[in-house]
């Protein structure tokens, strides 16, 4: 088994910070265009593609951003299985206490994961 050569560890590195700082903004836009209440026309749709995008990659960049020297393999399957997993956790605690307010949960992810993101945008592994 070879080792990676120091540009490639950099090259990874710098793409985590790339991904990192993409998913904090497409947070941030997510939850700017649901404040605005953007619903319909081509902004609609892209509202939905960003705000999917960032409850399926955005909590699981977040945890798997403290995965040392990881396959990238291994980080994506981590980043996907923890974004859907809280976004279907999410979905199914509103669905059973009864209060489905899919904004909040949008608002509540955003807050926890983009600490985390940007840390990782700094200091990436």
């Amino acid at each position: 088994m070879s080792t990676p050569s120091a540009a490639e560890l950099t090259r990874a590195r710098t793409a985590r910070r790339y991904v990192a700082i993409l998913l904090v903004a497409a947070g941030v836009v997510a939850c700017a265009m649901n404040l605005a209440n953007i619903t319909g026309g081509a902004l609609g749709e892209f509202r939905l593609l960003v705000t999917i995008g960032f409850l399926l990659l955005g909590p699981g960049w977040a945890a798997a951003g403290f995965l040392r020297r990881a396959p990238a393999a291994h980080v994506w399957l981590l980043t996907l299985g923890v974004g859907t997993a809280v976004t279907l956790i999410g979905g199914q605690i509103m669905v059973s206490l009864g209060i489905w307010e899919p904004s909040l949960a949008l608002f509540v992810v955003t807050l926890l994961s983009v600490p985390f993101l940007l840390r990782h945008a700094v200091v990436a592994q």
